[in-house]
C-alpha cells in the first residue's frame, strides 16, 4: 500500500490526470453546521440579555401583550410607520409573516440585527434573503385569546416548563419580559431550536388543515374527535422533514402535538398565511410530482385539494 501524501502517491495522481483521469474536485464546506455542532456540545449560548426598553411594531394581540409588561418603556410602532434608527434593545416584530418582507426592507441596516422574529411559520426563505438567520426568534407557544386577555402558556404534561422558546441575541431580553407575564421560555441553541421551530410548523399546519375540512371545528374537537386523522398527518409531515431537511423529530411527536391542541382547546381551526405554513409542504408536493417522484405528503395534498374543491378552505 502507497501511504497518502508520500513521492509515490503523488506521482500516480500526476500520471492520472496526464492519462486523462479527471481529477478530484475541490470542495468548499460551509463550517457553520460543524461550528455549531461545538457549541452545542459545549453547552454554548449567546451572552445573556436582560428585558430592557424596546421596539414593538405591530399593537395585535402580542404586541399588546408585550407592551403591556414593559411598564410604558417601549416604543411602539404600526407596521408602516418608520423604524428609530437609534437604540440599543430588541425590535419586537409582532405582525403577520407576510409582512416582514417590507418590514425588513423599511429597517435602517444598523438595526437590522436588533430585529426579533415571533411569526409562526416557515420564514427561513425570506432571512436567508435578507441574510438574517442569525437574528433572535421565538417559537411562541401561548394563546391571547382577545386584546388584553390572560393568555394561556403553553404548558403541557411532556413540557411542565413549557414550549415556548428563544434563540439568538435578544433571547434572554424576551425570556425576562414573558417572565413578566408569567408565562415561560425556554432558550435552546441553535440545533434544537430548529426542530421546535419544525415542529411548531407541522403542528400548525396539520391541526388547521384538518378542523378546516371537518368544518372549523376547534383545536380541542380535532385532538379528541379527529385524532386518527391529525395524528396521521402529523406523522406524514414529521417523516417528510426528516427525509428532507435531515432534521428528526423527537419520539412522541403525535401525542405531545395533541396535549398542546388541548390547552388551546377552545380556539376555532382555519388555514391562514398559506405560503408559510401549508405551502410549504404542498410546494415540495407539486415539485415531486413535476419531476415524476412520488408526493411526499399525500395525504396532506388530499386534504388541501379535497378541501378546496369542497369550498371548506381557501389558499
Amino acid at each position: 500500500m502507497v501511504p497518502l501524501g508520500s513521492p509515490a502517491a503523488m506521482a500516480r495522481g500526476s500520471a492520472r490526470s496526464a492519462m486523462g483521469f479527471a481529477a478530484a474536485p475541490l470542495v468548499n464546506s460551509d463550517p457553520k453546521p460543524v461550528q455549531d455542532y461545538f457549541k452545542y456540545l459545549q453547552n454554548e449560548l449567546p451572552p445573556a440579555t436582560k428585558d430592557m426598553p424596546s421596539t414593538i411594531i405591530g399593537n395585535g394581540r402580542i404586541g399588546n401583550l408585550l407592551a403591556k409588561y414593559g411598564e410604558g418603556r417601549d416604543t411602539i410602532i404600526g407596521r408602516g410607520d418608520s423604524i428609530p434608527t437609534e437604540g440599543d434593545g430588541p425590535i419586537y416584530v409582532c405582525t403577520r409573516a407576510e409582512d416582514l418582507e417590507a418590514i425588513i426592507a423599511a429597517c435602517p441596516e444598523s438595526r437590522r440585527d436588533d430585529l426579533v422574529f415571533l411569526q409562526n411559520g416557515m420564514l427561513e426563505p425570506i432571512l436567508r434573503k435578507y441574510s438574517l438567520v442569525e437574528n433572535t426568534r421565538a417559537n411562541l407557544y401561548l394563546a391571547v385569546p382577545k386584546m388584553g386577555a390572560t393568555p394561556i402558556d403553553g404548558i403541557t404534561a411532556s413540557h411542565p416548563d413549557g414550549l415556548t422558546s428563544a434563540n439568538g441575541k435578544w433571547a434572554g431580553a424576551l425570556q425576562g419580559r414573558l417572565a413578566e407575564a408569567n408565562l415561560s421560555c425556554r432558550i435552546l441553541h441553535e440545533r434544537d431550536f430548529q426542530r421546535s421551530t419544525l415542529e411548531k410548523l407541522i403542528w400548525i399546519s396539520a391541526y388547521n388543515l384538518v378542523g378546516a375540512i371537518y368544518g372549523g371545528v376547534s383545536m380541542g374537537e380535532v385532538a379528541s374527535r379527529y385524532s386518527t386523522d391529525v395524528d396521521a398527518m402529523v406523522t406524514e409531515l414529521g417523516t417528510m422533514v426528516r427525509f428532507t431537511l435531515t432534521v428528526g423529530m423527537l419520539p412522541r411527536l403525535e401525542e405531545r402535538q395533541r396535549e398542546y391542541a388541548l390547552t388551546v382547546k377552545d380556539f376555532p381551526t382555519s388555514l391562514k398565511e398559506f405560503e408559510f405554513r401549508n405551502g410549504y409542504f404542498y410546494k415540495y408536493s407539486m415539485l415531486a410530482r413535476e419531476k415524476g417522484f412520488p408526493d411526499p405528503t399525500p395525504m396532506h395534498t388530499d386534504f388541501l385539494e379535497e378541501g378546496k374543491k369542497l369550498g371548506r378552505i381557501d389558499w
